[in-house]
């Protein structure tokens, strides 16, 4: 079976390259930040075939640090091996480059105001910004993604060190901003332990949709950044034995042979593995409470063809190849009327799995977002 899908997938590969002539993309965008008053360059990565993946939504991970461009091209390329090249995500790259003509670095962007004596000394006049920088990537960055690019409703935050505390501090902030947090080898000690005792007061309820937090470290706190382990070890063991709360997932992992630096490669791997197991498809099974009437029409090849619409909810059949029948509206179109959750997945059959249709401008399920618009129109591919 896995044979058998691998040669599927190679010929999809040969026959997009061949005849789309689509490539992975990595397009720089630069937004002018009114929150910041700063031009920000943005790093977005679209998988092969997006542009002929019409019919998909894409999941999205943001990547801070991306002004090391490691980070970001480590994240963008190892899905497709992880996954044996069943999953796609967009991948976008948030930079926090310093900025000489304004004084300005990256610890500016993930550092909040600093309560202590000690930590304002030690940081300088590079800290504070922390709030702006949040609301620039709530309100400027994620709604850009969002209205540019085919997004569903999951996405993941990675930041390592410094912006891994960063994505924590967002979580307390505005806890419903990312559904994902890969924090590796976040700084939890900084400001008298600020951020360790604001994530063990803070209250988890607040998180309302299937959410994962992935926290790793390296060897800090052995030979180096002593004050780093006791934060760390507070956060964990609340983590490990006080959080009661249904929707969250934590995984904790140690990397005590890799330093710094070089954990971030086994850390994101893990994180994304563990992901891809036992989380991704737990939240793609979420709905909306809402219910939206849509109008879903349909091209035929075959003006006899007999098709059914199944897809992942009550109202579509729950995947049922033969219960719901759509009308036929002319000799070669299909339609049907109906109320669906969002986001709407869905094939077309003649019946059976066995005469599974498939519709130009997607290998997968057809998505939809009723939210977004009530009619919606498919082609099914001719048979050659």
């Amino acid at each position: 079976m896995k044979l058998k899908f691998g040669l599927i997938l190679l010929f999809i590969v040969f026959f997009v390259q061949t005849f789309a002539q689509s490539i992975a993309r990595v397009e720089n965008v630069k937004i002018h930040s009114k929150a910041l008053n700063q031009e920000r360059e943005i790093l977005i990565y679209t998988p092969v075939d997006y542009d002929w993946r019409t019919n998909e939504y894409f999941n999205v991970i943001y990547v801070f640090d991306s002004q090391n461009r490691e980070f970001f091209d480590y994240t963008s390329s190892i899905i497709s091996f992880l996954t044996d090249g069943n999953k796609s995500f967009i991948v976008v790259g948030i930079t926090s480059p310093f900025d000489e003509k304004l004084d300005y670095s990256r610890n500016n962007d993930l550092l909040p105001i600093l309560e202590t004596e000690e930590s304002r000394k030690r940081y300088g006049k590079y800290s504070g910004n922390a709030d702006n920088f949040l609301n620039f990537v709530e309100t400027e960055l994620i709604s850009y993604i969002n209205s540019k690019y085919r997004i569903s409703n999951q996405n993941i935050a990675v930041g390592h060190s410094l912006s891994a505390s960063f994505i924590l501090y967002s979580l307390l902030q505005k806890p419903n901003l990312f559904q994902n947090y890969i924090a590796i080898s976040p700084n939890l000690a900084y400001d008298d332990n600020k951020l360790s005792k604001d994530l063990i007061k803070f209250d988890f309820a607040k998180i309302k949709k299937e959410s994962f937090i992935y926290l790793s470290n390296a060897n800090e706190g052995i030979d180096y950044w002593k004050e780093w382990k006791p934060a760390r070890e507070s956060v964990y063991s609340f983590f490990k034995d006080s959080i009661k709360n249904k929707n969250l997932t934590i995984e904790i992992a140690e990397y005590p042979e890799n330093n710094h630096w070089n954990a971030f490669p086994p850390s994101l791997n893990n994180a994304l593995k563990f992901y891809f197991e036992n989380i991704q498809k737990k939240q793609e099974s979420e709905l909306s409470k809402e219910m939206y009437e849509v109008k879903i029409k349909v091209k035929v090849n075959d003006k006899n063809d007999i098709v059914y619409i199944t897809g992942n909810q009550p109202n579509l059949g729950d995947w049922n190849p033969n219960k719901i029948e759509m009308k036929k509206t002319s000799d070669y179109e299909r339609s049907i009327v109906l109320k669906v959750q969002s986001p709407a997945q869905f094939k077309f059959t003649k019946g059976s799995w066995d005469t599974e249709l498939q519709v130009i401008g997607t290998y997968n399920n057809v998505t939809i977002k009723p939210e977004i618009k009530k009619e919606f129109e498919f082609e099914i591919v001719k048979n050659e």
